[in-house]
């Protein structure tokens, strides 16, 4: 089978090597179409600290950084990132001078507004599109897959390092 791809299917049946060509060819698709884009935000830290703040006003940088399990410098990057649009504001600890805590801005808040919004449209017509058997059809593939007794050890501890 001709590899066209960044992955290496050797090792792979051609039954499932073909399965995988027409999943990377949609998800290409998908992304052609710009709806991963969208759908990516959901997973980025900038977005998710957002999400943590709009439930938690004032939160330290190291419970956010432990609470979305990210690192430290991730979190004051993103967190600068975020200062500069005007996303998130940042006050000095009363308690303890040498520390800030961190706080939503009314752009902020509409920027969540915005996309959630426009999330949910999209979740909202693929789901649509799919019909009420198939998303009880992904539903249950979703759960199987977020199964943590499911994982491989590889996948458990996958990192770029290895």
């Amino acid at each position: 089978m001709p590899n066209n791809h960044i992955f290496n299917f050797e090792g792979i049946s051609a039954k499932r090597g073909e399965q995988l060509e027409k999943i990377i060819s949609y998800v290409d698709r998908i992304r052609e179409n710009g709806e991963i884009d969208l759908f990516s935000i959901f997973f980025q830290t900038d977005y998710r600290i957002l999400l943590y703040l709009r439930s938690n006003p004032g939160a330290h940088p190291s419970a956010l950084a432990d609470s979305l399990k990210v690192s430290r410098p991730n979190i004051a990057a993103a967190l600068r990132i975020l200062e500069s649009k005007d996303y998130i504001l940042r006050k000095i600890d009363a308690d303890n001078r040498r520390q800030f805590l961190v706080f939503l801005t009314p752009k902020g808040l509409r920027y969540i507004e915005i996309v959630g919004k426009k999330l949910l449209s999209l979740i909202n017509s693929w789901l649509t599109i799919l019909g009420d058997d198939e998303v009880s059809h992904l539903i249950k593939i979703l759960e199987i897959s977020s199964d943590p007794k499911l994982m491989t050890d590889d996948l458990k501890r996958f990192s770029f390092d290895d």
